[in-house]
């Protein structure tokens, strides 16, 4: 059940990610983000290939220190956790 909903929410914000990338209204990397925090939960290759990543590494952390937090608190920190990728640059070596 956790599964197909989580497959579900990530197909319904990838789309509304791609429709927020043609629509110039619709904040579709957001939605791109938070589809890619779905689909990490359900495939473990795409997490860990996420969370090698300057950029995800410390969201992905925050993510794994919630997980005792219920849903919507969980739900509230992706939101953040994503808004925050997009308007901050991974540092450089």
């Amino acid at each position: 059940m956790k599964t197909l909903f989580l497959a579900l929410l990530g197909c319904l914000l990838l789309a509304l990610g791609i429709i927020g990338l043609i629509v110039p209204i619709l904040p579709g990397f957001l939605f791109v983000l938070l589809a890619l925090v779905c689909f990490a939960r359900l495939f473990p290759t795409l997490r860990k290939n996420l969370s090698r990543h300057p950029r995800f590494k410390r969201y992905f952390q925050r993510l794994d220190a919630g997980a005792h937090y219920d849903v919507l608190t969980r739900c509230k920190l992706a939101f953040w956790a994503a808004l925050e990728a997009i308007g901050t640059r991974p540092k450089q070596r």
